[in-house]
């Protein structure tokens, strides 16, 4: 699979990274001395502290097993990771893991993965061209009523981020025809004028804006994840689960600054993905916090837009202590 189909089904429709159904269904085993733990996750450079601690032995030094496990559809992981067929899921956050944690599933965020740095963007609200008349500057009236496409459509983390993007516009999503339109498409549409704008992430925008199909009006925010690393509940009470963590933050800590673009990072990071080190060393770079910290603002705030949409099946606002465990990451050894 090539990585444009391959961030495609990362990114795609259930708006859960990584979210879909398992090639394995193994649980949680020890041995004496080593424990065995399976993590659902999609091969993209989003997730590069996973592929960076499992390369330079960090999770072996935890005394851990780590088998990964690619996800492509079906059941839900983090139903997996409740019902402790794989143990950790490293995924994008959206309506359906709330309402999902709502309806009683056992599993939690745990920790951040890539977050938007500054600088290039990666993510982006990009308008086609001529929705905005010639020499004048996009307004509310040209994103009223317009449609707009999402991969995964208004209940993924890109409805979040487009809510975020309408905001200096006093426009909500309910003021916009979201639809549904995989990354890999969103080029043509542009083109063809099927939508009006969309939010590709990269590298389709990258692709798009060197097409000159669009322009780009809006970064995504800066330091902003929404995506991260969710335990399953039998999982997260065990000593492993802070194993783990210790070493996925050990490789989070290999990739701070100018390290993250090292010949010895992008050669693994490219075994990984399957890209080559060129390309990598181009894209536009990601943030990892050292100890991979929840990114609790920005979950809040992603609940708030999906209530306020009526995207969930519940009205008032989950605790942050129903879907979010801080203590992993407070307990990681500093760098």
């Amino acid at each position: 699979m090539n990585r444009l189909a391959t961030v495609a089904l990362a990114l795609g429709a259930s708006g859960i990274l990584a979210a879909c159904g398992s090639t394995s269904t193994s649980s949680t085993t020890s041995t004496a001395s080593t424990t065995n733990v399976t993590v659902a996750y999609v091969p993209i450079p989003l997730f590069d502290p996973l592929y960076i601690a499992m390369a330079k032995g960090y999770f072996a030094k935890e005394h851990l097993n780590v088998h990964l496990t690619v996800v492509s559809s079906g059941q839900s992981a983090t139903t997996l990771a409740a019902t402790n067929r794989v143990q950790v899921v490293l995924g994008g956050f959206s309506a359906g893991m709330f309402d999902a944690i709502n309806q009683g599933l056992n599993f939690k965020v745990v920790g951040s993965m890539a977050a938007e740095a500054s600088g290039t963007a990666a993510n982006g609200l990009v308008v086609a061209n001529g929705v905005v008349p010639a020499g004048k500057s996009l307004t509310a009236a040209e994103l009223r009523g317009a449609k707009i496409g999402i991969d995964g459509g208004a209940g993924a983390a890109g409805g979040y981020l487009l809510a975020e993007a309408l905001k200096p516009y006093h426009l909500t999503l309910a003021d916009v025809n979201v639809v549904n339109l995989g990354f890999p498409d969103m080029e043509t549409a542009l083109a063809n004028h099927s939508v009006a704008a969309a939010y590709p992430a990269a590298p389709f925008l990258s692709a798009i804006l060197a097409a000159k199909d669009g322009t780009l009006v809006s970064p995504a925010p800066v330091k902003t994840a929404v995506v991260g690393v969710i335990y399953g509940g039998s999982f997260a009470k065990t000593p492993a689960a802070q194993h783990f963590f210790d070493a996925l933050a050990k490789g989070a800590q290999d990739l701070q600054g100018s390290a993250q673009t090292s010949a010895a990072n992008l050669a693994i990071i490219a075994k990984a993905t399957g890209e080559s080190t060129s390309i990598l060393a181009t894209e536009p770079p990601s943030i990892y916090a050292p100890n991979l910290a929840p990114p609790v603002s920005t979950l809040q705030a992603m609940q708030r837009v999906y209530l306020a949409n009526g995207l969930v099946d519940y009205h008032q606002p989950l605790s942050v202590s129903r879907y979010i465990d801080q203590s992993f990451a407070n307990k990681v050894p500093a760098s």
